[in-house]
């Protein structure tokens, strides 16, 4: 089952930061949106107009979703007055759910969210219901009792401290607390060309707290203009990833990554307002449909699952200009056999592939037109049919052949793969095989410039192998 993720946030019409910005995140991160809204808000990117509660409706809301699917994990924006929290805190407690908040109080260009003083509740009622709190520099200043200002990487004594002090009201009531729990203080100071966030994860075994730091560093980009929704893309992206399974500490990570991957693309607005840019460019999608083309013409038949090897199959498809491993995409999890068909596992995302991402890399370096390989089961007879019977170039790779120093290392051996097929034919074969090794599987690999070759070659091999 794909994993659910439950944004309980405000409705910002640019769709750039609330619970627009939170579903955007949620999918492009793989996971189910599930939304409840707290506030309709009257605003740009760059102006704040106000605000209506939706206090009396969200827990009709909540009870609607809550009531019929099982989620766990719930990622809190908006908050606009004592109503609504008290309906957030009896959900989160009724439905056992663990809590990622964004304690956002004041919009990105200064005008309040909420009512004044609502910040004494939340912090009474709500800190110790969170297992992830995301606080910028001056809310930790505020949560934390502690004056921040013009913090640097040279001390981070100050810093450290006002973390711990708001995990301590994170741990207030031990019977709904969890054990484990993090502030992570976002833009927490400047280092030269940088700006860092300071995370501090915290365990709590018999009565007693071990903190553990991590800094994550970011360039520093001057612009004019405002930024809007910075807060909510990486709040969300948190609860996304710990919903896929990861701890903590990894979950933050994973977001601080996926928050630098497109902290430079802005999507520019009128009146200087800026809104993260979440969208795939054309590039990639041009190679997610291609994956998809391929995907498509082989689970479409139940034919062409005698071709899934037991490591299962995998298509990977590249970027033009590739030479990063997130520059190619492939099906997150492989392609296995359901009801006897083909059937994916996961969704087509860069950057999750790794045996036939570094072939693509490797044939790269030699023939940029190769952007597409797919791994099939071997066999014999079907390596015979496809010399004697088709015009396709084939190579055998003998692994046993390989320099001693490399067989341990997997990613040397996908280069050494393609090395030797370009020394000895000159030119990237359209199928690379090998007979195995110990404790690694006999594998076909077709290779192919587009969807349209690939889907050619494919076509060839399981009609040779359908008359025999």
């Amino acid at each position: 089952m794909k994993p659910f993720c439950l944004t309980i946030a405000g409705s910002d019409p640019t769709s750039g930061a609330g619970i627009q910005a939170d579903i955007r995140t949620f999918d492009r991160i793989g996971v189910h949106p599930f939304s409840a809204i707290t506030a309709i808000t009257y605003q740009t990117a760059s102006e704040f107009h106000g605000f209506k509660s939706l206090s009396e409706e969200l827990r009709k809301q909540l009870d609607a979703i809550l009531n019929v699917y099982p989620i766990k994990y719930v990622k809190i924006g908006m908050i606009p007055d004592i109503k609504s929290l008290d309906v957030i805190k009896n959900t989160i407690i009724a439905h056992n759910l663990t809590v990622i908040l964004d304690p956002v109080s004041i919009s990105s260009v200064g005008e309040r969210l909420s009512s004044e003083g609502l910040e004494h509740e939340i912090e009474r009622d709500l800190f110790p219901l969170v297992t992830v709190l995301t606080p910028n520099l001056e809310e930790a200043s505020y949560f934390s009792n502690i004056e921040l200002e013009n913090q640097n990487l040279n001390d981070l004594e100050l810093l450290k401290d006002a973390a711990k002090a708001i995990l301590k009201k994170m741990f207030v009531n031990q019977k709904i607390s969890k054990i484990e729990k993090a502030v992570v203080i976002k833009s927490a100071g400047m280092d030269n060309d940088s700006v860092f966030d300071l995370v501090c994860v915290s365990q709590l075994i018999d009565d007693k707290q071990d903190f553990i730091f991590r800094v994550f560093k970011k360039p520093k980009v001057s612009f004019k203009g405002n930024i809007h929704g910075t807060g909510c893309v990486f709040s969300s992206a948190i609860t996304a990833y710990l919903s896929l399974g990861n701890s903590i500490l990894k979950s933050i990570e994973k977001s601080e990554h996926f928050f630098d991957d497109r902290f430079l693309n802005f999507i520019e607005l009128p009146q200087e307002g800026k809104i993260l840019d979440l969208t795939l460019d054309q590039e990639q999608i041009k190679v997610i449909n291609q994956i998809k083309e391929i995907y498509h013409f082989i689970s479409s038949e139940s034919k062409f699952s005698m071709l899934i090897p037991e490591v299962r199959m995998n298509i990977s498809g590249s970027l033009p200009n590739a030479v990063t491993k997130k520059q190619i995409a492939g099906i997150e999890g492989r392609i296995t056999i359901v009801g006897g068909y083909p059937k994916a596992s996961g969704e087509i995302k860069f950057g999750v592939t790794d045996h036939t991402a570094r072939l693509i890399l490797e044939a790269k370096k030699f023939d940029k037109s190769i952007n597409f390989v797919l791994n099939l089961k071997y066999s014999p007879k079907w390596i015979k049919l496809l010399q004697e019977k088709t015009d396709l170039i084939l190579q055998e790779i003998v692994r046993e052949h390989q320099p001693k120093k490399i067989m341990t290392t997997e990613e040397s051996t996908m280069q050494w793969l393609i090395k030797k097929s370009i020394k000895e034919i000159g030119r990237i074969p359209d199928i690379i095989w090998d007979k195995g090794s110990i404790g690694k599987e006999a594998i076909i690999r077709v290779f192919a410039k587009d969807s349209k070759d690939m889907i050619n070659k494919l076509q060839n091999i399981i009609e040779l192998i359908e008359d025999q």
